[in-house]
């Protein structure tokens, strides 16, 4: 089974500040985990929240109290991504 890199990887490594020489094979896994936290949280998968979400889970590796914190805490960029369209979707109808 061929392993495809998310379209966001290189910008995530960017954002992470990741090296080169360290080991990469996680950061796919930590992108698609992203993706389907803040898929379901908004219902789309903009790409500055899911890098963010990816950055915690890089950040913390292993499942603890400060990772709910982290994760916690974008509650407020997640609904601000999910009212943003239906203020959109309100202003087209008029």
């Amino acid at each position: 089974m061929e392993n495809k890199n998310d379209p966001l990887l290189e910008t995530f490594k960017k954002h992470i500040e990741f090296e080169d020489s360290m080991d990469s094979f996680m950061l796919n896994n930590y992108l698609k985990a992203a993706r389907r936290y803040v898929r379901v949280a908004t219902g789309k998968e903009p790409a500055q929240p899911v890098m963010m979400v990816a950055a915690i889970l890089y950040d913390f590796r292993v499942p603890e109290g400060e990772m709910s914190k982290a994760l916690d805490s974008m509650t407020p960029i997640l609904l601000a991504e999910v009212f943003a369209d239906e203020e959109i979707d309100e202003q087209s109808e008029t």
